[in-house]
């Protein structure tokens, strides 16, 4: 009687206390937040058949010297040489067939280790505009232009740059066009990078962003977008596609046209979070789903999103659990306060909970699935990014310490599709 009297109390106690965290007024999060219901994953069958789980196969280049080489861009001038952006705050060039790696750049300043992004500095997204200089999304810094003959590197769009009144807190992915207009993904004007756990659970506070460097002005396209990333412009640059990455889609957005200004979704019930957008040998469209959605399997976060009140009481305890630390970080000079506080809402913190799977989807310019490659392995996942080079597919990954690169048979078959214009 008295263990059940005992744990009555605790009960008691535990519910009231949480009640009072939940709706407690003045304490993030600040916006309303709406159940979502994503659409079930696209079953893998068809052009989503595992086949020979080809990933699964990678070799890992730079193992244990690199983290987090998340975006790879190929040189305009070198073919055989590519680039990728390295968490401490580095982009680096790759040459000699993925044998030889120079670091190139880096925006941010002297920091205490990998985890210090607000100091280190995050390139993720890189793309080279027509003159041959190279476009960077730095997530805590801003968005860069990088010209390597002369060594000049601008800060195009400034951290402190308010767009609309608002700052971005996590810059993500560019595609310059040949206008020399830059479009951009914020991914929260929120949260930062080491906080996007926040965004995952709260209301969407993405946008994609044009940046016009004869006027120097942003300007908003579209907004309330949950966790915008990868982003391509068409052939004829009259439209392109992102990624929202947490509803599992991608977006097609007018440039010129009778529906310019407008957005539609491009493709919906991706079987994973899609990240960065890359180019196919023959035009298609790579996506790399950084995780992935298993059919017919339960999913922790799509359950979350259907639970508001569930998701705002996580978000008000892990708010709480930082507090702490970034309170003492403020008056105490210690790199292992705020260390602490980088990984309490960090989405890394997850990554031991995600399916052991990855893959990299081909996507025609209708919206069409057309190829995929896929790992089932637990060591070999987390790919943001893909890229053809030399007759081998380059993996990205923000988290893992290595390059992948798997061999492509002599007999791949690359879907090419004509492209349409719907407007």
């Amino acid at each position: 009687m008295g263990l059940a009297k005992h744990l009555l109390r605790v009960f008691v106690d535990t519910t009231v206390i949480l009640g009072v965290i939940l709706f407690i007024p003045g304490f993030p999060p600040y916006n309303s937040l709406e159940p979502f219901t994503a659409p079930p994953p696209l079953a893998f069958e068809g052009a989503l058949d595992p086949k020979d789980y080809a990933l699964a196969k990678a070799e890992k280049l730079f193992e244990g010297e690199i983290v987090g080489p998340e975006c790879l861009e190929v040189s305009p001038v070198e073919p055989d040489v590519f680039y990728t952006t390295l968490q401490g705050g580095a982009i680096v060039k790759i040459s000699e067939n993925g044998k030889k790696m120079k670091a190139v750049a880096k925006f941010g300043e002297k920091c205490d280790g990998n985890w210090d992004g607000k100091n280190c500095g995050r390139p993720l997204g890189i793309h080279f505009n027509d003159k041959g200089q190279m476009i960077a999304a730095d997530s805590y810094l801003g968005i860069y232009q990088i010209d390597f003959e002369s060594g000049q590197v601008s800060n195009l769009v400034n951290k402190d740059t308010e767009v609309d009144g608002k700052l971005a807190k996590t810059f993500n992915s560019v595609a310059p066009a040949r206008n020399g207009k830059i479009y951009y993904t914020v991914s929260s004007i929120n949260y930062h990078l080491d906080e996007s756990v926040g965004e995952m659970l709260g209301a969407p506070s993405g946008r994609l962003i044009v940046f016009d460097p004869e006027t120097n002005e942003n300007k908003v396209l579209l907004e309330n977008l949950h966790f915008p990333n990868g982003i391509v412009l068409s052939p004829d640059e009259d439209y392109l596609i992102f990624a929202e990455c947490l509803r599992f889609r991608l977006h097609k957005y007018y440039i010129k046209g009778p529906k310019a200004g407008t957005s539609e979704i491009f493709l919906d019930g991706i079987p994973g979070s899609p990240d960065n957008l890359n180019l196919s040998p023959d035009g298609n469209i790579f996506v790399a789903l950084v995780t992935v959605r298993l059919p017919g399997e339960f999913n922790p976060l799509e359950f979350m999103y259907s639970q508001p009140l569930l998701r705002k009481l996580a978000l008000r305890l892990l708010h709480l659990l930082k507090f702490p630390f970034d309170f003492a970080a403020k008056y105490v000079d210690l790199p292992i306060l705020r260390k602490i506080s980088s990984h309490i809402m960090n989405f890394e913190t997850l990554l031991p909970v995600m399916p052991p799977y990855s893959m990299i989807i081909e996507v025609d310019w209708n919206g069409k699935i057309v190829n995929s490659w896929h790992s089932n392995l637990s060591d070999v996942r987390f790919f943001s990014d893909a890229k053809i080079i030399n007759g081998y597919m380059y993996l990205g990954s923000p988290y893992n310490d290595y390059i992948g690169r798997i061999k492509m048979p002599d007999s791949i078959h690359f879907v090419k599709q004509p492209v349409f214009s719907l407007g």
